[in-house]
């Protein structure tokens, strides 16, 4: 009888962290291939939906959509229609247009050409079903708040193809994974001091966002949160983390800007993803939005 197939993990720096994945139940060969598989899927989409990459077509919609339509790649369309979907659904509290707002505040590069319009809104992007992407106005598209959780599960999809029995795909604070057994995902927020409770999940995805305290020198000598509420384009309050809970990591990663900015009124909008939200503020837990088994906040 052969020897059951060790569980394989790798790590790799993309996305702008270390991308970690474990793949149990295959052949060490093909979880070796199919890791490396998913890794060049994940620096396929960061190409693509990089700011920071002159040459991504995110770069190339924030230059020229203003003055005419931008053919898109597939993932990218895909990523954008949904980003507009949840701004609409969320009434603008998640808002992919408010790239001149981090700009202003050093936390984006600023982008040479047409400066962007002071009132443009996700409004002002129009996506039509064959992958053509326009501007109404000139504005700064960022899609880091979505696109991190988007590459997750491409790469977790695609090593789902080869059905191994657990997966695990993480980046940074993005994490989908599945498995014969449910897992704790420690609700770890960078400047608690108390004993930190845990989250134990199966076959979902995770996202966390906090409000890691930067120091702008040029504007205010002020701390600040790296989180804009778009509503005001003020930033969010600095003492508050936010973890999510769904079935997509898509979705987890886009709602983890949504609670930060809206807190407990954000219930509805998790409830239509089917997701969960556990929100630290100060010293004090709550959980928000949808509920569902195996997603109970407990002590590790």
């Amino acid at each position: 009888m052969p020897l059951p197939s060790p569980p394989i993990e790798r790590a790799k720096p993309l996305l702008g962290t270390i991308v970690r994945i474990r793949v149990d139940g295959l052949p060490s060969p093909l979880a070796n291939e199919v890791i490396s598989g998913a890794f060049d899927l994940i620096a396929e989409i960061h190409r693509l939906m990089s700011f920071h990459e002159p040459e991504s077509e995110l770069s190339h919609l924030n230059r020229d959509a203003s003055c005419h339509p931008i053919h898109v790649s597939p993932h990218t369309h895909a990523v954008l229609d949904h980003a507009l979907k949840l701004a609409e659904v969320s009434e603008g509290l998640f808002d992919p247009t408010i790239a001149h707002v981090l700009a202003r505040d050093g936390l984006l590069p600023t982008l040479t050409g047409i400066p962007p319009s002071s009132n443009a809104s996700w409004k002002d992007v129009a996506v039509s079903s064959d992958g053509e992407v326009s501007f109404g106005k000139p504005l700064w598209l960022d899609l880091g708040g979505i696109a991190k959780g988007y590459a997750v599960d491409c790469a977790f999809e695609y090593i789902a193809s080869h059905h191994p029995t657990r997966i695990v795909v993480e980046a940074g604070g993005d994490l989908r994974l599945t498995g014969p057994e449910p897992e704790l995902v420690y609700l770890a927020a960078p400047y608690m001091q108390e004993a930190i409770p845990a989250v134990r999940i199966e076959n979902a995805s995770v996202a966390s966002s906090g409000s890691q305290v930067l120091h702008d020198e040029m504007r205010s000598q002020q701390l600040v949160s790296p989180h804009i509420d778009p509503r005001t384009g003020n930033h969010c309050r600095t003492d508050r983390f936010v973890t999510v809970i769904a079935p997509r990591c898509i979705d987890a990663d886009a709602l983890t800007k949504v609670v930060m900015a809206a807190g407990a009124a954000s219930s509805s909008i998790l409830e239509r993803y089917q997701a969960l939200a556990f929100m630290l503020e100060g010293t004090t837990w709550t959980s928000i939005g949808a509920s569902a088994p195996m997603m109970a906040p407990s002590d590790p």
